[in-house]
């Protein structure tokens, strides 16, 4: 399980870091793929914020396509879906561990994850 929880956070902690081999478009990608998730999860949970996280999604799905360049098609929806399930399992452990401690942990880093996304678009 920590073996899990340490990838989770590898590969959630990539997902906005920018270096000459990466591009900003994997950034909008990891978090409209983060996004994805939160908007899934709160359809699964009937909670109402699905509209916010949808409207979201949909704002770094048009930046990723505004920021793509024309070989990095696969790449990018690749990073995007290992970031959204990371994200998903996060917000899978967050709402159903068992244990307190993990679950607020998880909650914690899928919301910082998410705050490092807003933080990326004007006027948030």
């Amino acid at each position: 399980m920590k073996t899990m929880i340490a990838a989770i956070a590898f590969i959630g902690a990539g997902g906005l870091q920018v270096s000459a081999d990466d591009s900003i478009a994997f950034d909008f990608a990891g978090c409209a793929g983060r996004f994805s998730a939160e908007m899934e999860h709160a359809w699964l949970m009937n909670d109402p914020d699905a509209r916010h996280h949808e409207e979201d999604r949909a704002t770094f799905v048009t930046l990723t396509e505004a920021s793509l360049a024309q070989q990095q098609g696969r790449a990018i929806l690749s990073h995007r879906i290992e970031v959204k399930l990371a994200h998903s399992s996060l917000l899978q452990q967050a709402t159903f561990d068992t244990r307190p401690r993990r679950a607020d942990a998880a909650r914690r880093m899928a919301t910082q994850h998410l705050s490092a996304c807003r933080t990326m678009l004007l006027g948030s």
